[in-house]
């Protein structure tokens, strides 16, 4: 009697699967393409006359291109894009044709995906717009009191007839100034905009990172992200768990999360880096 031998075949990929597949091959590239300046980076400083500043730069240029080199093995180990890597060795296996692929651009994969992201991000907060009630003088001045009540030690200001907000407080040894304005519009929507004030970093990647923030017309939510940049203790990255990102950069962000208790679920704020949101 014959032996009957079972082959498995390989899971056909929906378009979306592809498409993601596609984006993070592409990352992949484009950080392997970074190392090739991994040398000149390291190197050019040396050639400027010996100074502190030629030290610093130096420095700079090993430490980023030593995270660079950490961070290509994490994508290449990662779990993720090890699966990638066998669905792509087993359907070659199964079909060497690879004469369609032709047709298939290889580069542009991030930009679409960053551009259906945003989409899908603007078409929700259209329709979380869409039910916000009218924040008038009163909501303004109990969010206000409310907040003075949580964070005695940080001065709130509050012009109401500018519709303007504004507070300032020191935080790991930098001042900071913040200013929040209310737009409203003839139907009785509003739109809350807020920035760090100063043109020197870390001020304009905070004000980044608060017009990124996931509640864009929550008032209440605005401010105690604000007040986060006092309160939170510690200046590591929650995510890579890192001070400092490939720029150099302390954690610009403040964002929520559960935090980890027996307790009945509590809302903790952290700090991260702006390229660590996602």
């Amino acid at each position: 009697m014959p032996t009957e031998v079972a082959t498995e075949s390989v899971a056909t990929w929906d378009e979306a699967q592809c498409i993601a597949a596609l984006t993070q091959f592409e990352q992949l590239q484009a950080q392997i393409d970074d190392l090739r300046l991994a040398i000149p980076r390291i190197i050019d400083p040396l050639h400027r006359p010996p100074s502190p500043s030629t030290f610093k730069l130096y420095a700079q240029g090993a430490l980023s291109s030593q995270n660079a080199v950490k961070s290509l093995y994490e994508t290449w180990k990662d779990p993720g894009i090890q699966s990638i890597f066998e669905h792509t060795g087993k359907s070659y296996a199964e079909n060497g044709d690879l004469s369609a692929s032709r047709s298939i651009p290889s580069h542009g994969w991030i930009e679409r995906e960053k551009k259906e992201r945003e989409s899908k991000k603007s078409s929700r907060s259209d329709s979380a717009d869409s039910g916000i009630a009218t924040l008038t003088d009163k909501d303004i001045t109990r969010i206000a009191e409310e907040f003075r009540k949580t964070y005695p030690s940080i001065i709130l200001d509050v012009q109401a007839e500018i519709d303007t907000i504004s507070t300032q407080f020191v935080s790991q040894a930098i001042k900071l100034k913040f200013r929040v304005t209310v737009e409203r519009d003839s139907n009785g929507k509003h739109k809350l905009n807020a920035e760090c004030l100063g043109a020197a970093e870390p001020a304009p990647s905070i004000t980044r990172c608060l017009g990124s923030r996931s509640q864009p017309n929550d008032l209440k939510y605005l401010l105690d992200m604000i007040a986060a940049y006092k309160t939170v203790k510690g200046t590591s990255c929650d995510k890579c768990v890192k001070l400092l990102d490939n720029t150099m950069m302390t954690p610009t962000a403040r964002r929520t999360k559960q935090a980890d208790t027996n307790q009945p679920p509590a809302i903790t704020w952290v700090a991260l880096h702006e390229s660590c949101l996602g």
